[in-house]
Order: structure tokens, then sequence, then C-alpha cells
């Protein structure tokens, strides 16, 4: 394509104001129903014509009367604000039409408003481009360019796929060849240039809409308030939730912005993660009643999140879990059951201020009967979502003795909880994290959303294809480029002051786009992949805020989007976020995924129904010889420990493997108490060691439901490498790796049966007193008083180090003076570059 000079393209649209007169202007001013695939044009009832004039000051009767046509009442009568005052839409008022909007919609008529619409569209084209915004303004020739490369992506994809466009590729090729005409002339009017610029953005949405992919049918969504706290954990805490929007059905994408509301009969509240069954029949999601927002983040403690149900005609509404506990992000499973989160689990989050009750999988019937935690990790997990084999996709956080911040990221599991495994980005720290996560249809890879920790999911689309690996950014295509990985590539603003930033990852720094310029902190979320090019999203232009403040209401619209930079409005609401779109329409049942619980153990009460609703405390540990009563027993099998990624120091012997428990924090805020130097270190259980044979190999049985960490030791009970995660087992489950972090994209050497198979599963050998839980005073202070405290001790102890067992602070004096000589691992607590002094991402405690 030949390119216009710069010089002459800015003097051609300086800073695309709309036309002042002249036919242009005239041609601006009509919005015809097709333009934008809207329904027919609006007429004023004839017996309501003469009411106008006394009700021009009361447009808002629709929104009382009914929310579900709050877009189209308040479209239609007040202004959309739009930052920096962007577009000539802008300053419209349409009071006339608003007023027969309102009175319709009173008396109970389905209005539809293609004209406002249309309104909607084109100001949502200019915040695009850049039209008048106060960054990076865009002259309407330099938009028209750009719209023309993104469009040739799209013609050309289509054309590949098989999309007759007849009339419109002929079309498109005549708007390209009027273009370089105007490119070429001087001068050209400002009004010619917007009459083009209007044109190739109405052939494009056509052409967009054209595609097969795009004709998915109704939509569901959420219309959905931030909540009062940005986080990662508090968006969806009920004593956090801010009261606003519903859930919709738009009933024709695309065409109209006509929605209807489902569940309208719930009072004020709010509304999460609404997913569609297999048969297109039903519809879950999580409500909570709130009817004001919380003043503080202790207003509301008695506030959570629910499961409902509804059926996609309005009908059948019904609650299906209760309790002291927020139910989230329901996710119907292929064998009828459904996988949800759950604060069921217990516990609190380790790192800030609280409380923040830890949330993880859980699974219920299909009527929500028998709710039961089925992941046993010791914080937060997210999105449970069915892959395309069946099993279960999700968010989890995974920060054992390492940084907090980066370790977001996607895990898979069975249904039944069994089998969890790292699917990629354990060992990432760009993106901060990855949430969102769904299979693509007919494709192997999943589409996510990259996001910050330090706020709410939102953030940048990308793929994941893990034949490409499993950590770094070879396995990601960024399909949103014009949004950079918040937190890490750009900071996340911060209200109160200052932003949170977290670059360590970033070797380069990509490139800024345009549109991070034009509007900092934009960002996508809620994806709803179409395949691996088109997507539903939402959208936001503007900044997503970091913790600790809100983020504004009405902040997201829904978009259909692809990968070449085309993104058309379906839908925005003026007051409330619109989000989680998904197509209300039977699709594929993934298979079904065999239990690997023991028979009978999966038809057992869950552990909060058996406290009478109560979250599960830790409690004192059983004694050793009843290890697995509570939940069960199951049984590891690893067969090579010196497979192992990074590699174990040369000339390691490992002889032993030590089996640690990671408690549950028991208390909601930070180190209150804290339980050593590392920073917001979980407590531990040593249950015990398991012996390793010669050719590495170890099978032993292990208690299930318990959150459980190995060490590997030497033949002195050192240990040569530590895990900075953990494993759970269900009761009955059996689990096995190749090696401790092994190439997870090697297959195993073929090998005779490894020797821990020739003999049955061993038991944990307890340690001694003190290792349940692992306590300094009664584990380590006996033997200092023992051996060392007769010449570390008094006013002048050898070497100027005290041993002794008496308090200081929230420890001893021996604890303190020997705890910064050795390696240990955690988050924070030190200097220096923790990649480097915590041996992260990965690494060995030979690390200081």
């Amino acid at each position: 394509m030949r390119r216009a000079p710069a010089a002459r393209l800015a003097r051609q649209g300086a800073l695309a104001r709309p036309p002042r007169g002249g036919p242009a202007l005239e041609r601006a001013k009509r919005v015809e129903p097709s333009t934008f695939g809207g329904a027919r044009r609006f007429q004023v009832p004839r017996p309501l014509a003469s009411l106008f004039p006394a009700r021009l000051k009361s447009p808002r009767t629709a929104a009382r009367s009914d929310p579900n046509k709050r877009l189209l009442a308040t479209g239609c009568s007040r202004t959309y604000p739009l930052p920096g005052g962007v577009g000539m839409a802008s300053g419209r008022r349409i009071n006339r039409l608003g007023a027969a909007i309102a009175i319709s919609a009173a008396l109970g008529w389905a209005i539809v408003c293609p004209a406002d619409e249309g309104a909607l569209i084109e100001r949502d084209w200019r915040m695009q481009d850049g039209i008048q915004t106060p960054r990076e303004p865009c002259t309407y020739a330099a938009a028209i360019e750009r719209t023309l490369v993104r469009g040739d992506s799209l013609v050309a994809d289509l054309q590949r796929s098989g999309v007759t466009l007849g009339q419109l590729r002929r079309e498109w090729a005549s708007v390209r060849r009027e273009w370089e005409r105007l490119s070429k002339d001087e001068p050209t009017t400002e009004g010619r240039w917007f009459d083009l610029w209007r044109r190739v953005h109405v052939l494009r949405r056509r052409i967009v809409l054209t595609n097969p992919l795009a004709r998915f049918g109704p939509l569901v969504f959420v219309k959905h308030v931030p909540s009062a706290f940005s986080h990662q954990l508090t968006q969806y805490y009920g004593r956090d939730a801010k009261p606003g929007g519903g859930l919709f059905v738009l009933e024709e994408p695309g065409r109209s912005m006509r929605c209807r509301r489902l569940a309208a009969e719930l009072p004020p509240g709010s509304y999460l993660h609404p997913d569609v069954s297999f048969d297109g029949q039903r519809i879950l999601f999580a409500y909570c009643h709130v009817e004001e927002a919380p003043r503080n983040r202790d207003a509301h403690p008695d506030v959570f999140y629910h499961l409902h149900e509804v059926g996609a005609d309005g009908s059948g509404l019904r609650q299906l879990t209760a309790g002291p506990f927020d139910d989230f992000s329901p996710c119907h499973l292929p064998n009828g059951r459904i996988v949800f989160v759950s604060t069921r689990r217990g516990g609190f989050h380790r790192c800030g201020r609280g409380p923040c009750p830890t949330y993880t999988l859980a699974l219920c019937e299909a009527d929500g009967s028998r709710p039961r935690t089925v992941s046993w990790h010791e914080t937060h997990e997210w999105d449970p979502c069915p892959l395309h084999d069946g099993r279960i996709i999700y968010t989890r956080w995974d920060y054992v003795d390492r940084h907090a911040v980066h370790y977001q990221q996607l895990w898979t599991s069975r249904p039944d909880g069994s089998q969890a495994a790292a699917f990629y980005g354990n060992n990432t720290f760009n993106p901060v994290g990855t949430w969102e996560a769904r299979p693509v249809p007919g494709s192997t890879q999943v589409m996510a959303t990259a996001a910050a920790h330090h706020a709410m999911t939102a953030g940048s689309i990308i793929l994941i294809d893990t034949s490409r690996g499993i950590d770094g950014p070879d396995p990601v295509t960024r399909l949103t480029p014009d949004a950079l990985f918040p937190e890490s590539e750009v900071p996340v603003i911060r209200e109160t002051g200052g932003h949170w930033h977290a670059p360590v990852g970033v070797s380069t720094r990509p490139p800024m786009p345009v549109e991070q310029k034009r509007w900092p902190g934009h960002c996508y979320r809620s994806p709803w992949p179409l395949s691996e090019t088109y997507f539903l999203a939402a959208y936001s232009y503007r900044p997503l805020i970091g913790e600790p403040t809100a983020n504004p209401p009405d902040m997201f619209g829904l978009y259909l989007v692809d990968r070449f930079g085309n993104k058309e409005l379906l839908y925005r609401d003026a007051e409330t976020s619109s989000v989680w779109p998904v197509p209300l329409r039977p699709r594929a049942r993934p298979p079904v995924v065999p239990t690997a619980r023991r028979e009978g153990d999966d038809e057992g009460p869950s552990p909060s129904a058996s406290r009478g609703g109560a979250a599960p405390s830790p409690g004192p540990p059983p004694a050793e010889s009843r290890l697995g009563a509570r939940y069960g027993e199951g049984t590891f099998f690893l067969a090579n420990v010196y497979e192992s990624e990074p590699p174990l120091p040369a000339g390691s012997m490992v002889k032993h493997l030590r089996i640690v428990q990671v408690l549950p924090k028991s208390t909601p805020h930070i180190n209150t108490p804290p339980v050593g130097l590392p920073n917001a270190s979980p407590g531990k259980h040593v249950l015990g060691t398991v012996p390793v044979k010669a050719d590495g190999s170890a099978c032993f049985r292990a208690p299930a439901g318990l959150p459980l960490a190995f060490q590997a030791l030497d033949e002195r009970g050192m240990a040569v490498q530590v895990m900075r995660s953990i494993v759970y087992l269900q009761a009955g489950e059996t689990a096995s790796c190749a090696g401790c972090h092994e190439p997870r994209m090697a297959a195993p050497p073929s090998r005779a049966a490894p020797g821990a198979l020739r003999r049955p599963p061993s038991q944990i050998s307890p340690g001694p007193d003190g290792s349940r839980p692992l306590s300094y005073p009664r584990l380590v202070q006996p033997v200092l008083d023992a051996y060392c405290v007769r010449c570390h001790s008094g006013p002048k102890p050898k070497k100027g180090l005290v041993l002794t067992g008496e308090p200081q602070g929230h420890f001893t004096r021996s604890y303190n003076a020997l705890a910064p000589r050795v390696a240990w691992s955690a988050w924070g607590g030190r200097g220096g570059d923790f990649r480097k002094v915590n041996c992260e991402p990965l690494g060995t405690t030979t690390c200081r």
C-alpha cells in the first residue's frame, strides 16, 4: 500500500474534527437502520406525541420502571461521559427521543433505539482511533490507513477460511481506492475525510459480522460493579461487593443492544460468573445480596456469594449453596456435577491485611447438594473450566517459600481434584499471573487473561500453546498487543499514591503501543474464544486501578475482537460494567474423566458439612498411627529423584524424602504471629521420612486431603533440594511423577522396573518430638542446651554467640543468632535481588 506523506496527512485531517457543514454533515447526521445492524427506526407513537413537552424533564422513567431498559432510556436522554470529552457525540442529548423511550418503557413497550446505538458505536470508533483524544490524537486520514491495514488482514483471513464476501469485498477495495485517491489530492476537505472514515468503519463492521463465527446467537452476560477493594483476592468476597447490575441476555449481538434480564426477582446485589449448561437450557451464576457499598472492609462481614441457577427463559430460579462461605465461579461438568470456587477450604492468605479467607476448588451435585472441597492447596485458586479432554484448568497461587507476586498461573486436575499438575507458568515472572483460561474450539491451545496481582482480573488477552513449553514467553501469543501486561510490563495505578510495578521478568521492555499511550492502563478481561483468531471479550478504556481502592463502576463493554486489532462494540451500559459474555447455545460436552478416588470415598460428606457449616480449622494433628484417618490415604510413586530440573548438586546421593505438611494459616493478618524469619511463611508439620532406592525411586503411602511438600535428603539427612510448591492426594488416589521438577516435555528413559515398585509402598517414619508442628523450642533448643549452651551463654559467650532459649522479641536468643547464618527460602525478609538470594524461579537450598 502506498503511504501518503505524514505532513500531507496532517494537513488533510488535522486533529480530525467532525465536518462543520455541507452534504457530508447531513450524511453524518443520518443513521440508517442497516448501518449498524439495528432494528427498524424508532417512531414516536401518535398518542404520546403531545406529551413530549411535559415529559422532557423526566427521561429516567424507563430506568425506574425496568432496569433492563436503562441503557436505552439513559442512553437516549443523557450525555455519555467520555474521558477528556472525546468525539462529537460527547455533548449530544437526544431529549425528545429519550422522553419517548421513557414513556413507552413505562407503558411496558419494548423499545429499540438504533439511532442511539449508532451514536454509541461511532463514538467507540472515535475512541479506538484517537479522534480528538487528549492523548495521542489521530487524524481521520491516519485512522483510515490503520483501519484499512487491519481490515485487509480480516478480509484475507475470512477468504482463506472459505467465507464468500462478494459485494463486501468489492466495496472494501473501493474504499481503499478512495483513500489512496484522497491521499493524493491536495487539499482535501475535512468533511470528505470524515465521510470516508465513517464509510470504512461501517463497512468493516459489516464484514466482521459476516464472519460465521460471529453468528453465535444470544449472549448471556453479567452487569457488575467492581468490588470496593481492587485485588485478585478481594474481588470475589461478598464482604467487599458493591450493589448494581444483574444477569442479562443480549438477544441480537451486533444487530441490536436490546437485552432482557434474568433473575430480576432477586433483591439488589452483585453478580458474578455466568455459565451455560451444555444443552443451552440452564445458567449458573454467583450472587450476593448487598444494598449499599461497604464503608470499609469490616462493614459487611456477613455477606457471601452463593451459587444460583435459572433457566434460559427466566424460569426456575433457585439458590444452590448456602452458609458462611463465598461460593462463586461455577462451571458445569460433563458428569452433571458443578465445579466452583469456595472458601470452604478454611484458612487465610498469608501476605497482607485480612481477613482474606482461602478459596479453592470445590464440587457439588447439580442441585447444589453435598458441597465439598476437592483441592487442598494452601492458598487461593480461581476460574475452573473444563478442557476438551475433560480435565479442569484453573489458576493457582503457588508461593510456598518464594515470592508472593509472580506465581498465579495455570494448573489442571481431574474433576474430582486428583492429578493436580502445573499447566503453564509456574516458574514464569511475566505475565505476573494468568486467569480466566478457556479452551479454544478445535484447538489444543487455551485463551486467558494476563493480569496483575495487586488489582482485579484485567489486562491483556493471550493464547497459550504448551506444545512450545510450559514456562516463559515461547508458548504465549499476544492477541491484544495494544494492552501490555499489567504490573510487569506497565505499572498499575495506585490511587492512594505511587503504583504497583514488578518488572523483574521483563528482560527487554516491549515497545509502547499507541493505544497504551492514548489510554494508559486500558485493559481487557473475560475472553470467550470462538477460534484461535476471533473471540468475545470485555474491554475498558478506563485505566485499571490497583489495591487498595475500587475501580469505576462503568469500565467495561462487550466486544467482538480478533487478533488483527479489529474490535467492534456489541454492548455497553452507561453506568455499569458488562463482563463475562457467554453464548446462550448448546455446545459439545467433553468426555467424562473417571474418578481417581477409591470407590465409596467420592460419596463421603463434605469436611465443612461434618463441622455443621463451620470453616475447617487446622486443629491438633492426629496421632502418627492414625495418619490419613481423617480423609483416607493415597499413594505416591517417584520414578527417579535424579531426573531433576535444575540438576541436583554434583555428587548428591539421595537416601530419603522428607514429607512436610504445609499448614493453612489460622489467623487473618500477615505474620500474626510470625512463624520464623521468613516473611509470611506458612507453618509446617514434618510428617516424617520415606526411603529412596539406589535407582532414585520411591513409593509410599501418604494421608489424603493435606497439602504436602517434599525434600530430598542425603545420607546425613541434609536437604539437597526442596520443593517450592505442594501436592495433595484424594482418598484412594495413586499419583506419580518422573522426577523432581523433571522436564515436562521429555519422556522418561526406558529402564527396568524401579526398585520401589518391587515391594509394597513404604509407610512414613515419623520424626522426633517437635516435628509436628515444626517447633524450634521443642526440636532444636534441647540439643543446644545439651551440647552448646555451656560455652555460648553468660556475659562472655564464645565468639559472642548466645544460644540460650531465653525469649527475645518474637523468638529466642538462640534462634535469632542462628537463623540468619543458615540457608533458608522464603518471600522477602532479606535484602538483594530475590532471584539470587532466594533462587527463583527454580533453585536449591545451596543459595544464600
